[in-house]
């Protein structure tokens, strides 16, 4: 004996089908791209740390090493490698305008990086230097990469 199915139930079946599918691989976690804002930053990790027994987290004082360049043009605006020690800044906080602690997609971008670890970030404009730019290589509403090299982390307590 077959079944027999009322002519609108085979297509509402469909719709609901496909508008779960949708649901499912539109949700927002922890690991999607819609749950790290893709259009926020982009994280790419160049070399990851032999070992990670720490991460870096809000309040961690941390010692980098950073190159900034704008993306439109590839210029270098920004650099701590032509000093002999790493920039050494407080996680969360801002000290100095202009630097690249203080912009919030950087903050973002080596948030929950180890000691040895080297992340290439790009950070939209609106997390950057927004319509101001940076003089003379940053133009308004660019945006920007960083590479950045974690050399040590002081843990807060």
């Amino acid at each position: 004996m077959a079944l027999k199915f009322h002519p609108v139930t085979l297509p509402i079946s469909i719709v609901l089908a496909s508008l779960y599918f949708f649901y499912v691989t539109q949700r927002k976690g922890p690991n999607s791209a819609k749950g790290r804002d893709s259009k926020d930053i982009d994280v790419v990790v160049h070399q990851k740390a032999p070992s990670c027994v720490l991460r870096a987290k809000t309040g961690d004082i941390l010692h980098v090493h950073y190159s900034g360049y704008s993306k439109s043009s590839g210029k270098l605006f920004e650099s701590s490698r032509e000093a002999s020690e790493p920039y050494v800044f407080k996680l969360g906080t801002c000290n100095e305008q202009g630097k690249p602690e203080c912009l919030k997609g950087f903050e973002k971008g080596v948030a929950g990086m180890c000691v040895g670890e080297k992340r290439k970030v790009t950070l939209p404009p609106k997390l950057a230097f927004g319509e101001v730019g940076k003089e003379p290589h940053v133009a308004p509403n660019d945006p920007v990469l960083f590479h950045v090299e974690l050399i040590d982390l002081d843990a807060s307590k």
